[in-house]
């Protein structure tokens, strides 16, 4: 089990296939029944992964996401705040952004677009931390768009053997969700590869590349619900699924 953990929402992006929406609100600041998308990540890492302090990585819009939630007292954690000048290196810059404050612990990452309803997510701390590099939640899905719209996930048991972001043709019905506990080692690799000469690397990509290497990378199954806001019809469906999840209760 991970004993200490840093929280890190990456949130540079600007969300262009979300337009309309996004023209006058961050994508993670789209309100799901009233309440921010980051709000709800806010609380899971507070209350189910126990996490205290969290960097959230700006880009677009980012005052309006610096003035919501402030040092993050008012929501019982430490927020920091890093700002991404450079979009065009792909959102694992954002991850490496994070990197001076991690000192040594665990980092539970998740983007600030990824939507989760009542799921176990906060479990997936609850891996062996010494054995594996990096765990990633998946799910099965009926619908394959939908994992072509986020990545697939090829595993042997617990274990991830491969992961393709934006598939063409899929090896199996199981959706990649871009939420990742990394273990500290994986920024150093992380910077690694930005220093080899890459110049724009999505994480997913990344975490495939280590798995490739010989790092042992883990699939956490995730239940629950869960969509990915990168378009105007998947924050409609967030905001239907939260309603009717609140008035079933």
């Amino acid at each position: 089990m991970v004993d200490s953990l840093i929280g890190i929402i990456p949130a540079a992006g600007s969300g262009i296939r979300a337009r309309p929406y996004t023209y006058e609100v961050h994508k993670g600041m789209f309100l799901i029944d009233g309440k921010p998308n980051i709000e709800r990540h806010v609380e899971l890492m507070r209350d189910e992964a126990g996490i205290s302090e969290i960097v959230i990585v700006l880009g677009y819009m980012a005052d309006s996401i610096r003035e919501f939630f402030g040092d993050g007292s008012d929501f019982g954690v430490r927020i920091t705040y890093v700002e991404n000048q450079h979009l065009d290196k792909g959102w694992a810059w954002s991850v490496l952004l994070a990197k001076p404050y991690m000192a040594g612990r665990h980092g539970l990452v998740m983007l600030a677009d990824e939507f989760y309803l009542n799921t176990n997510l906060g479990e997936i701390i609850n891996f062996d931390d010494q054995r594996f590099t990096t765990v990633l939640p998946v799910k099965p899905v009926d619908n394959p768009e939908l994992i072509k719209k986020n990545f697939s996930v090829d595993r042997d048991g617990e274990r991830v053997i491969r992961l393709v972001e934006n598939p063409v043709s899929l090896p199996n019905d199981l959706l990649g969700m871009a939420s990742f506990v990394i273990h500290p080692d994986v920024m150093v690799l992380l910077e690694t590869a930005f220093q080899s000469g890459r110049t724009s690397l999505d994480f997913v990509t990344f975490v495939d590349d280590l798995i490739r290497d010989g790092h042992e990378v883990a699939a956490f199954d995730l239940e629950g619900d869960y969509l990915n806001l990168n378009d105007v019809a998947s924050m409609e469906a967030a905001q239907d699924m939260a309603i009717r999840a609140r008035l079933e209760d």
